[in-house]
């Protein structure tokens, strides 16, 4: 019998699962080296190092699928450091993102680069991330938006290790957010040229950039959000028990269908039922 094709395409269905990222990080590191994806971190850089340099705290932490990059290297914050999926990572340390070895509210800072693109558990890395950021703290998040050249390029040419990933779409990623407490604003969108391998070529498709960011268009190959951890406080309400008025107390039936009974009793004669109007 012959042999069923690997590769997903459009025109072979199904959907093969998403490798541990220790193992699929090593050759996304190398396909960032390639000459398309040098452009697209190139671009990435200059969108999120202006806004991780204007966020402020103690500690920033920055987790990507590429050794390479290095999103804090402006940023004002004192304590800086990298975790990363597999032992390749440039001083960075080896952890599991669906259990981060880090106390709950003690990151101000948290850069995730394409974690949940390529996360088994894309969900509960979202989750842990927000877990350890502050009351107040800032989450920038960078992943590939399927709906975009880029990520159409996956049914024609799926050899890339990038195009093996989750394909989720920003709007899943910032409802996800809602429900963590993390507040999204406004989406930012880059690399909205066609996914050609060759320098020469993807500077011919310069004008593209040119017309997708001025226009804004939701086709970019890659999306930034910046959330922002709400939480709700309690706040105790103290009573001033020294005052000339005191709290009104009074009792409460514990039994609704007593109480009930007492508003619909019965007026004796001679007497005036409390809780007609006057």
């Amino acid at each position: 019998m012959p042999e069923k094709p690997d590769k997903q395409s459009l025109f072979f269905g199904g959907k093969a699962p998403i490798a541990p990222l220790a193992e699929s990080c090593e050759a996304l590191s190398d396909w960032f080296d390639s000459g398309l994806g040098r452009e697209i971190l190139t671009q990435q850089l200059a969108l999120v190092q202006p806004v991780v340099e204007g966020l402020f705290g103690y500690h920033l932490m920055q987790a990507s699928v590429a050794r390479q990059v290095d999103f804090a290297a402006c940023s004002r914050i004192n304590h800086r450091f990298k975790l990363s999926p597999c032992a390749e990572g440039q001083g960075a340390a080896l952890v599991e993102f669906d259990q981060l070895p880090l106390p709950s509210e003690s990151i101000d800072v948290a850069v995730l680069h394409h974690l949940l693109d390529f996360s088994p558990q894309p969900h509960q890395v979202l989750r842990e991330a927000a877990r350890v950021l502050i009351p107040g703290g800032h989450m920038v998040l960078i992943g590939f938006n399927p709906f975009s050249l880029l990520g159409l390029a996956r049914f024609f040419r799926s050899s890339s290790p990038y195009q093996a990933g989750n394909q989720l779409r920003a709007a899943r990623i910032a409802d996800w957010m809602n429900l963590l407490d993390l507040q999204s604003g406004e989406i930012e969108r880059g690399f909205f040229r066609l996914p050609l391998k060759h320098g020469d070529l993807l500077a011919k498709t310069s004008w593209m950039e040119r017309v997708g960011t001025r226009w804004h268009l939701p086709w970019g190959g890659f999306y930034i959000i910046v959330a922002r951890k709400e939480v709700a406080r309690m706040r105790t309400i103290k009573l001033n028990w020294r005052g000339e008025k005191k709290p009104a107390l009074s009792v409460v039936p514990s039994s609704p269908r007593i109480a009930a009974r007492d508003r619909l009793k019965p007026l004796r004669p001679g007497k005036q039922n409390r809780n007609t109007k006057r």
